[in-house]
C-alpha cells in the first residue's frame, strides 16, 4: 500500500469532471421527465378535448426546450463551481497540509 498526500487539484480538471457528470445525470433525468410529459400529452389527446390537446402539445414543447437549455446551464454552473471549489481547496492547502490518501495497486 502506498501512502500519498494530495496537495493540489487542477481547477479546470475538476470543473470539466463536474460539468460532464452533471450533464450526463441531467440528461438521464431529462429523458425520464420527457417520457412522462409525452405520456401526459398523449392522455390529453386521447381525452378528445381540443383544449387539452393544444395545452398538452404546448406544454410538451415548452418543457422540452426549457429542459434542454437547462441541461447546458446546469453543466456550466457545475463547471464554475468545480473550478472555484478546486481553487479554494488549493488556497487552503497552501496554508495547511494536504490530504493523506492510501493507494493500493490492483492486479488485473
Amino acid at each position: 500500500m502506498q501512502r500519498v498526500t494530495l496537495t493540489h487539484i487542477g481547477a479546470i480538471s475538476l470543473g470539466k469532471l463536474l460539468a460532464i457528470w452533471s450533464f450526463v445525470l441531467g440528461l438521464i433525468m431529462y429523458i425520464i421527465y420527457m417520457v412522462m410529459m409525452l405520456v401526459l400529452s398523449l392522455l390529453g389527446i386521447v381525452s378528445g378535448d381540443q383544449n387539452a390537446l393544444a395545452g398538452g402539445i404546448i406544454a410538451f414543447i415548452i418543457s422540452a426546450v426549457v429542459g434542454f437549455i437547462g441541461l447546458f446551464v446546469y453543466a456550466i454552473a457545475m463547471f464554475i463551481f468545480g473550478a472555484l471549489a478546486a481553487t479554494v481547496y488549493n488556497i487552503i492547502l497552501g496554508v495547511g497540509v494536504g490530504i493523506d490518501i492510501d493507494l493500493k495497486e490492483r492486479t488485473i
